[in-house]
């Protein structure tokens, strides 16, 4: 008799609407929201309906994911990564990390992030030390690089990291991670290739097997 397979649940939120989105213009280096993306996350923080479940979001280090984060799950993610003044944020809330083997799949200036001494300056409430980026970020090359076969082992990478984080959070009572990225690297994390608009969510459950496979079937989208 073969054991039980235990069932985890991935989100997976793709960014709000960016600068560079309306007119399609990907020469606008890593572009923040609009003041429509804005709303959009304000939309996602209100209607997302796993809140006090999420234990962990990873976030690409891009500035669009960024504030889609840190809008979006203003009442999901710890008060630590809020000052005092913002209002948001929740006690023993969900833990970030930065993660660059989540940021977009391009080297065009749009999909290409910001120095990291910028990115301290532009979110000065962050922790940095904390977030677990890599200080090689934003550079494309090596692991990061955006040839195929980088992007599937960056996919794999993820994976092999949802496995031991799952675990890790089982016994919190936030069993869940929320992953913002983009859509056009979606693919690379779960095998899915139905596309997500503007701040949008959709719910995987998850599951390994022996060899640390990994398995997402939908569940539910927002």
């Amino acid at each position: 008799m073969h054991p039980t397979k235990t069932v985890f649940r991935l989100h997976l939120v793709r960014h709000a609407e960016g600068t560079h989105n309306p007119a399609h213009d990907t020469t606008i280096p890593d572009p923040p929201l609009t003041e429509r993306g804005i709303e959009q996350s304000k939309e996602l923080c209100r209607d997302f309906p796993f809140k006090q479940d999420v234990g962990l979001v990873i976030t690409s280090p891009l500035r669009r994911t960024l504030q889609t984060t840190l809008v979006g799950f203003g009442k999901t993610l710890d008060k630590k990564y809020y000052s005092a003044n913002q209002g948001a944020g929740v006690s023993t809330g969900a833990q970030l990390l930065a993660a660059a083997d989540v940021q977009a799949h391009s080297t065009r200036p749009c999909d290409t992030g910001s120095d990291i001494s910028l990115l301290h300056a532009e979110f000065p409430d962050l922790p940095w030390d904390t977030l677990g980026l890599d200080p090689v970020f934003p550079a494309k090359q090596g692991p990061y690089a955006p040839d195929y076969e980088m992007l599937r082992q960056r996919g794999l990478r993820i994976q092999s990291d949802l496995e031991h984080l799952f675990q890790e959070l089982q016994s919190t009572g936030r069993p869940d991670v929320v992953i913002v990225t983009h859509g056009g690297f979606m693919r690379f994390i779960t095998g899915k290739t139905d596309p997500l608009g503007p701040a949008k969510w959709r719910t995987f459950l998850v599951t390994f097997d022996l060899d640390s496979g990994m398995t997402a079937e939908p569940l539910l989208s927002g």
